[in-house]
C-alpha cells in the first residue's frame, strides 16, 4: 500500500492521539502583520529613469493562458464557457505513441513548480535537466527543445509582443527563447539563482532571485530597468496590480511582504505576515507560492507555509461557522496563514476565517496551502473561490482531515458561503492534506489533486444559498481525469479516447471508487506515486482546452464537444 492510500485508511482514533500530542508543540510565529514605512531603504536602488506605466491587455483574461496562473494578477481564472462533455485529445509525457499503458522510457518527472503556457500554438515547459520543450498544441507533438542549463523548477511566461518565451534557470539567468524555433535570442543574469516564475507584463518582465533582489528588465532589450533589493531571499513569484500606477507584489523569506512601483521599483509598502517554515524544504515560509491581485476589491491575497501539528487544532475539526472561526484566529493568530491585503497600504482587511492545509504526510506539508482563484462577475464584480475548513463539512466531530470543503468568499468582507463539493462522492477528493491547486474557467471549478483531476459547474449561486454546508451554492459534478486505473479494469474501455465508461479504480488496492471518466495510464502499478510530485499548479484552460498536469509529469488535453 502507497504512503496515500496509508492516509486513506487511517483510522480517527489515530488522529486523536496526535492531536493530544501535537497540543503541546512548539511553534514559530511571528508578530501580528504590521505596516512599516512607506519609503523606500537605501537598499531599495532604482535608476533615475522614470517609465510610463505599464499596461495588460483585459482581453488576455478571456482565453489566453499565457504565464503562471493565466494572467499578471495570478487569478487563476479564464471566462471561456466550457461545455459538459469533453473529447480527448492527446497526452504528451505519458505512455508511448499509440499506447495507454505504463510510462514511456523517456518519461520526465516534471518540476511541481512547473505549469504549462502557451503561445503561437504551442505548450511550453521547463523541466530540471535545463531544457525548455515546445509542444504543438494541437497534436502534442513536440517541436523544439532548447538547453538553457542549470535547472528550471518554475512556469515559463509567452510574450506575443517579441514571439518570445521567457524563462528563468538556477543558473542565475532569464532567458528569452525565440518561440518559433527555440533560439536563445539574449538573456539576463541576475546573479543568483532563480526559482520564481517570470512576471511578464506590457514591455517588462519582472524577476527575482535568491540574493533578494528583484529585477524589472525590457523585454526587446533585456537592459535592467530597475533592481529592488528585499534584504532577504525571494522564492515566491511575484504578482501585478494595474493599481497606483501599477505594483509588483511579492513575499521574501524574511516573512514580509513587499508591494513596489512597476514604473521604478520605489517601495509603495512592506508588511510581516505571520507563517511557518518548512523543516524538509530549508525552513523556507514561500515554496511554489505567488500572490493573487483582486482588483475590483483592491487586495492582495498572500499564502504562507502552514504548521502540521496545527492541523489537528482545536480538536474535532474546525469551528463551524465564520464567525467562530475568525474568533478563533483572532485570539490565536500563530494559525493564521491565509492573509488578505489592502493594496493600498498592505494593510489586513479583515481577518480571513481560513485554516490552513495542503498536500502532506508523514508530520509534513510538502509546500504552501493551495492559492484562490479570482472570479470575475459579469457585473464586475469579483469572488474568491478556495478551500476552507469547518467543522459543518464532517458532522459534529472530525479529526481535522475531513473539515475542508470548498467556499465562495466575498473580498470586501471575508464573509465565506458554502459550495457543494461533492467530495468523497467519485469526482472530488480533498481532506485537509490532500488540497490540491484550484482554476476556473467560466462556471466551471477545477481541483488538481494528486490522484484525479476533479471539476465541478457552480449552478446556482441565489442569495439564500451558501449560509451553511446542508443549504450551499448549487454545483453538479463533472467528468473526472484519473491518472492511473487498474490494468485489468475497465474491458469496455475506449483506449484511443482515454475513457473508461464504467467507475473503477486506481491500481494496487486503492479502493476508492472514481465516477467513470479519462484517464492516462491502464497499469498495474500507481504511476502517481512512482513519479509523485506536490500538485502545486492548477489546471490550464487556454483557447477553449482543458489541460491537466499529473504529479507525474504527464499533461493531458480535453476539449468541449
Amino acid at each position: 500500500m502507497s504512503q496515500f492510500s496509508f492516509f486513506f485508511y487511517r483510522r480517527i482514533t489515530t488522529f486523536l492521539t496526535l492531536a493530544i500530542m501535537a497540543s503541546g508543540a512548539g511553534m514559530l510565529a511571528l508578530p501580528e502583520p504590521a505596516v512599516t514605512e512607506m519609503a523606500p531603504r537605501r537598499s531599495a536602488r532604482v535608476v533615475p529613469r522614470e517609465y510610463a506605466p505599464v499596461t495588460w491587455r483585459r482581453q488576455d483574461a478571456n482565453a489566453e493562458w499565457v504565464q503562471l496562473g493565466g494572467n499578471p494578477q495570478r487569478t487563476g481564472y479564464v471566462a471561456t464557457e466550457l461545455a459538459d462533455r469533453w473529447q480527448f485529445l492527446w497526452v504528451w509525457n505519458g505512455p508511448p505513441p499509440g499506447s495507454d499503458g505504463g510510462p514511456a522510457a523517456s518519461h520526465l518527472k516534471l518540476p511541481q513548480g512547473v505549469q504549462p503556457v502557451f503561445g503561437d500554438g504551442k505548450m511550453y515547459v521547463g523541466h530540471s535537466d535545463g531544457r525548455v520543450r515546445a509542444v504543438r498544441a494541437d497534436t502534442g507533438v513536440e517541436v523544439w527543445n532548447t538547453r538553457v542549463g542549470g535547472e528550471v523548477l518554475n512556469t515559463a511566461a509567452y510574450d506575443a509582443a517579441t514571439g518570445s518565451v521567457f524563462v528563468a534557470s538556477t543558473n542565475g539567468r532569464l532567458f528569452r527563447l525565440r518561440a518559433g524555433d527555440g533560439a536563445i535570442t539574449g538573456s539576463f543574469n541576475a546573479g543568483a539563482s532563480i526559482v520564481m516564475a517570470p512576471l511578464l507584463v506590457g514591455t517588462t518582465v519582472y524577476i527575482g532571485a535568491t540574493n533578494g533582489r528583484m529585477y524589472a528588465v525590457n523585454t526587446s532589450t533585456l537592459k535592467q530597468r530597475w533592481v529592488y533589493n528585499a534584504g532577504a531571499e525571494l522564492r515566491a513569484s511575484a504578482a501585478y496590480s494595474s493599481q497606483f500606477g501599477g505594483l509588483i507584489i511579492f513575499p521574501a523569506e524574511d516573512a514580509f511582504v513587499h508591494a513596489v512601483q512597476a514604473t521604478n521599483g520605489r517601495r509603495r509598502w512592506r508588511v510581516a505576515v505571520n507563517t511557518y517554515r518548512d523543516p524538509k524544504r530549508g525552513n523556507r515560509a514561500f515554496n511554489d507560492t505567488f500572490p493573487v491581485v483582486a482588483e475590483t476589491n483592491g487586495v492582495v491575497i498572500i499564502r504562507s507555509y502552514f504548521d502540521w501539528e496545527k492541523t489537528w487544532q482545536p480538536a474535532g475539526g474546525a469551528p463551524a461557522t465564520v464567525a467562530e472561526l475568525r474568533s478563533f484566529l483572532a485570539a490565536n493568530p500563530a494559525y493564521q496563514s491565509f492573509h488578505v491585503l489592502n493594496l493600498a497600504d498592505g494593510r489586513p482587511r479583515f481577518v480571513a476565517p481560513v485554516l490552513g492545509g495542503g498536500i502532506g504526510n508523514g508530520g509534513d506539508y510538502y509546500s504552501v496551502p493551495p492559492q484562490v482563484t479570482i472570479r470575475r462577475l459579469p457585473d464586475g464584480g469579483e469572488i474568491a473561490y478556495l478551500f476552507w475548513r469547518t467543522r459543518q463539512s464532517c458532522g459534529e466531530y472530525c479529526d481535522g482531515r475531513e473539515d475542508t470543503t470548498l467556499g465562495e468568499m466575498d473580498l470586501r468582507t471575508g464573509a465565506v458561503r458554502f459550495v457543494e463539493d461533492h467530495k468523497n462522492q467519485g469526482t472530488m477528493r480533498f481532506p485537509t492534506d490532500e488540497q490540491g491547486a484550484l482554476s476556473m474557467a467560466g462556471d466551471v471549478l477545477f481541483h488538481a489533486h494528486w490522484m484525479l483531476m476533479g471539476a465541478i459547474r457552480i449552478t446556482d449561486r441565489s442569495p439564500d444559498l451558501g449560509d451553511t454546508y446542508a443549504n450551499p451554492i448549487r454545483s453538479r459534478e463533472l467528468t473526472p481525469v484519473l491518472n492511473t486505473i487498474e490494468s485489468g479494469a475497465c474491458p469496455q474501455r475506449a483506449a484511443d479516447e482515454r475513457f473508461c465508461p464504467n467507475a473503477t479504480t486506481p491500481a494496487e488496492g486503492e479502493g476508492f471508487m472514481q465516477d467513470p471518466g479519462f484517464y492516462i495510464y491502464h497499469y498495474d502499478r500507481n504511476v502517481y506515486d512512482q513519479y509523485f510530485t506536490t500538485p502545486v499548479r492548477s489546471v490550464v484552460i487556454h483557447d477553449g482546452v482543458i489541460y491537466w498536469r499529473s504529479v507525474d509529469g504527464a499533461i493531458i488535453a480535453l476539449r468541449g464537444r
